[in-house]
């Protein structure tokens, strides 16, 4: 997983906008920014499910919208981990990958082959 390399790309960009834009970025802010991005992205949501008006959006347009304030919103999220110094990596290994490791063992699968069939194909 390379979310740690993201996390720390997407703050650098962060903290470029913030100096370029003149104002404080510390976490609050950054916690503000992401329930903004949320707030997006459901606008979006709403669009793309047809329970909100077009705005005169094509369906791709509408979809593109859609990806990209969820890219928003991931962003901002990454930035906060960084900025607050959480592993994500490591975080979402321990709250959503261990679920996985623990429903495979049970089953009397091996960690090889549990990591084998979780591995992104490289193809």
């Amino acid at each position: 997983m390379e979310l740690r390399a993201l996390a720390q790309q997407v703050d650098a960009i962060s903290r470029r906008y913030a100096e370029v834009y003149g104002f404080e970025r510390d976490a609050d802010w950054l916690v503000l920014k992401l329930q903004e991005e949320v707030g997006e992205l459901v606008q979006a949501w709403l669009a793309k499910t047809g329970r909100q008006r077009d705005k005169g959006l094509s369906p791709g347009e509408i979809d593109q919208r859609f990806a990209l304030e969820l890219a928003d919103a991931l962003g901002m999220l990454l930035a906060l981990a960084e900025t607050t110094g959480v592993d994500i990596e490591r975080a979402v290994d321990e709250k959503w990958l261990v679920w996985d490791r623990r429903v495979s063992q049970r089953a009397g699968e091996s960690d090889e082959a549990w990591a084998a069939r979780t591995s992104p194909d490289p193809a």
